[in-house]
């Protein structure tokens, strides 16, 4: 039996690299070759059978291990962290996320950068080089062998990741979509300064839809300051798949300014649904897909520009995904020592 131990995960692309690897296994029959050890905060409407949540810390990790590892003949640890006891059975872990990889690069409070750094270091001390990792991307794979210094052998690129299919709704032509939470990375200000900068240079409306939790819009600058009437941003909070199938499909454009991504799943969700994407001139967005524009995501005037020419453009190009789901030969890797 496989242990798929997903504690510290409850929630964003995590959450949905997860639910899609739970769907594959119960669709294919194979739940009983399965144990599923899930965080406390994580909810789901998927009837797992086999499986037990603890409370998210390395103490009730580690008395689990303790406790049951001798009943599993394979490890995949899928929230980044290798298992907190040294194990000589088959060990992989997941990889997916970028802040890990250089705490003090990215654009994050001081305390939350202490924290990331802490982290990093004790997956470093606790990881063995017998075990596998995992990732989605070959940006993240030498990113992971650069910053922590793993053997290129032990990586394996296993993207994971819905096919969604559109639902063909009529689209607005002025309305641009951004699927993202409110962290420092995801360059939210910017955005808003790039808006209020087209706003004020056209004479018709454009619409911004947002998907943070309510109570963080209604705190931030998006809602407590003022822009030009142009300019309707408005904020669906946290949806469901079918909802936000549902906002992609009637989006002209999904606009990505964030400045660090493991994979961007938006990205691909976006194309899947018919969206122009306008994204930054990042590395992880050429990983995955091909944009129809890009713009440099720490200058508000170049995102400016970018949206004045999504807008005014009668030749723009579609969006392409160019990455292949790997979900089925993941499923079989797991499988392939029980």
């Amino acid at each position: 039996m496989v242990l798929i131990d997903s504690v510290y995960i409850h929630e964003g692309g995590g959450k949905n690299i997860l639910e899609n690897l739970c769907t594959k296994i119960y669709d294919n029959g194979l739940e009983k070759n399965f144990f599923f050890l899930f965080d406390s905060r994580y909810t789901s409407k998927l009837k797992i059978r086999n499986s037990h949540k603890i409370n998210s810390s390395e103490i009730n990790r580690l008395k689990f291990y303790k406790k049951n590892k001798f009943k599993f003949q394979r490890f995949i640890c899928m929230s980044n962290v290798p298992p907190p006891v040294h194990l000589n059975k088959p060990v992989d872990i997941y990889f997916h996320n970028d802040l890990l990889l250089n705490p003090f690069r990215n654009n994050l409070t001081l305390l939350d950068k202490l924290k990331l750094f802490v982290k990093k270091h004790y997956i470093k001390y606790i990881n063995s080089k017998k075990y596998s990792w995992n990732v989605q991307t070959a940006l993240m794979k030498k990113r992971l062998i650069n910053s922590y210094s793993i053997n290129e052998k032990n990586i394996n690129i296993y993207p994971i990741f819905t096919n969604y299919k559109s639902q063909k709704l009529d689209k607005d032509p002025r309305k641009f979509l951004y699927v993202s939470n409110f962290s420092k990375h995801k360059n939210h200000l910017l955005l808003f300064k790039a808006f209020k900068i087209v706003a004020n240079k056209i004479n018709y409306k454009i619409h911004l839809d947002l998907t943070l939790p309510n109570e963080v819009f209604y705190n931030s600058f998006y809602n407590k300051e003022s822009y030009s009437k142009n300019l309707e941003i408005n904020n669906y909070g946290i949806l469901n798949k079918s909802e936000l199938s549902k906002l992609y499909s009637k989006s002209n454009f999904l606009i990505f300014p964030s400045l660090n991504e493991s994979f961007g799943l938006p990205l691909i969700e976006a194309t899947f649904n018919d969206c122009y994407i306008i994204s930054s001139n990042k590395d992880y967005v050429f990983e995955i897909i091909k944009p129809t524009l890009t713009f440099n995501p720490l200058c508000a005037e170049s995102i400016a520009s970018a949206i004045f020419e999504a807008l005014n453009s009668s030749s723009l190009i579609k969006s392409e995904v160019i990455i292949e789901n790997k979900i089925d030969t993941f499923v079989k890797y797991l499988l392939s020592h029980v």
